[in-house]
């Protein structure tokens, strides 16, 4: 009978759970949840805030899950420190913990930049139900909130707080909205969404104070570029990174994150990590990286959880992929989508663009040697499992690359056979009829099953609510 811990109460650690059980049925589980929920939905946060979803939709594991794997939770207690020797994790309730086998699945956290008076009153992170909290209380004695950061939590923030009847700026550093997924135009079409929406931007700066007045609660913002925005409250929403700060000398290898190996295990024996603490395979580079996204945490977690049991998973890695709307706004983006067509050719990358600019829909694809290597896809993003697809395969796409790009349909493009039942994307039983028709035998399993991939991490109804399995639900 072995003794599994792990630090850490969302995806990945479920995941994990789930491939443990698999595998043995019968040693304890004892998990290590630092926040008093369970696992919840993390992206509903900002639909909650917004009034689109109420709190009660937010948990997509419930208590029942727990009870029917048999695994012990720990609520409000988190991973403070590791004796990888002793095999021994120190809680935050002061409380040391044995182990036979360890899960660090501690996440991410948020990052915060070196601003005068950050610390204080009406100053908030936000990537946890508690942080959504604090925000939600502290609204009403608000009329203008400056979010800093124009990423993915910064504009869900300014979404959600607009749609509060709340006035919102942006401040963004880099000089493009959603700087790390978005080229120039694509950031254009955002930045005109913003403006419809009433939402204030400003791009290029960086918020290096925040003036407080005589209570204490801010008054404003002061820029690297001297200009002062008035407001009530901050959002600083500017990334995140991963939580190595348990890990500090306690023999674990760690780099930006957490060093693993292809069975997801770390440097020492019997302890592994998953999700946004680790550094992984990225497909794309070629080498390890923080890559902190939901359907890679699932999989590095299941593949973590069933090693620790005995299993021999390998992890074959993972590109970034996002899918993110606010204010009617709509793109996905996955690996260098973020490339500029005039910079492509200095880094051996082909860029090919179709701009519709009265539709504002855009479409991109990022080559290398043959073989996409990214995309964007705005308004119309009905192609983004196709892409993805391609990516995962690293197929050659020489013979019709410019046609990716095409108002033609995908199979009209690359398979045009007269007399052939049209392909329907919107049914999977018709996307793995193309790729078995379209792809060599050796990329076809990886293609078609791609799609199940994705609805196994996070599905969401039409009401915007996550649904994770079958036991989304109290029993």
């Amino acid at each position: 009978m072995n003794r599994y811990v792990i630090a850490g109460n969302s995806v990945a650690a479920v995941s994990a759970v789930e491939a443990i059980r698999k595998r043995d049925k019968e040693s304890e589980i004892i998990i290590l949840s630092p926040e008093k929920y369970t696992a919840y939905c993390r992206p509903l946060i900002t639909y909650i805030l917004a009034g689109d979803v109420s709190e009660d939709r937010l948990p997509y594991k419930r208590e029942a899950f727990y009870r029917q794997n048999n695994a012990k939770v720990l609520y409000g207690v988190g991973m403070e420190g590791l004796d990888a020797k002793e095999r021994r994790v120190y809680l935050t309730n002061g409380e040391p913990l044995s182990f036979d086998k360890l899960l660090i699945a501690i996440g991410g956290v948020p990052a915060v930049p070196p601003i005068e008076n950050v610390e204080g009153e009406g100053v908030f992170t936000f990537t946890t139900v508690e942080d959504m909290k604090k925000i939600e209380s502290y609204l009403p004695h608000v009329n203008k909130v400056v979010v800093i950061g124009a990423g993915m939590i910064g504009m869900k923030a300014a979404e959600a707080i607009a749609k509060r009847k709340k006035r919102v700026v942006v401040v963004e550093l880099l000089d493009k909205i959603l700087p790390l997924v978005l080229d120039k135009t694509a950031s254009s079409i955002a930045e005109r969404t913003l403006e419809k929406a009433g939402v204030s931007y400003v791009l290029g700066d960086s918020v290096v104070a925040i003036e407080r007045d005589k209570k204490g609660k801010p008054a404003g913002v002061v820029l690297k570029s001297g200009r002062r925005i008035v407001c009530d409250a901050v959002v600083v929403a500017v990334g995140v990174r991963p939580n190595i700060g348990p890990i500090k000398d306690s023999g674990v290898k760690v780099n930006r994150g957490i060093l693993v190996d292809d069975r997801m295990e770390t440097t020492q024996e019997g302890i592994f990590a998953a999700g946004d603490v680790v550094e992984a395979y990225d497909i794309i580079l070629g080498a390890n990286r923080p890559n902190l996204i939901w359907p890679l945490a699932y999989r590095q977690g299941f593949i973590a959880g069933s090693n620790m049991a005995g299993g021999r998973r390998r992890y074959v890695g993972g590109f970034p992929l996002n899918s993110i709307g606010f204010f009617g706004f709509q793109v996905i983006s996955a690996g260098l989508s973020a490339v500029e067509p005039e910079d492509a050719e200095k880094e051996d990358l082909e860029v090919l663009v179709n701009y519709d600019k009265d539709k504002e829909v855009y479409k991109k694809v990022v080559l290398g040697n043959n073989r996409l290597l990214g995309y964007i896809l705005i308004g119309d993003v009905r192609r983004a499992g196709l892409y993805t697809g391609l990516i995962w395969s690293k197929m050659d796409v020489s013979s019709f690359k410019k046609e990716l790009v095409s108002e033609l349909s995908l199979p009209e493009a690359v398979y045009p056979l007269e007399g052939k039942e049209a392909i329907d994307f919107s049914a999977r039983k018709s996307i793995r009829r193309f790729g078995w028709a379209v792809f060599p035998k050796s990329y076809r399993k990886l293609f078609t099953s791609f799609p199940s991939r994705i609805e196994e991490i996070c599905a969401f109804d039409e009401e915007g609510v996550c649904i994770y399995g079958d036991d989304n639900r109290e029993s």
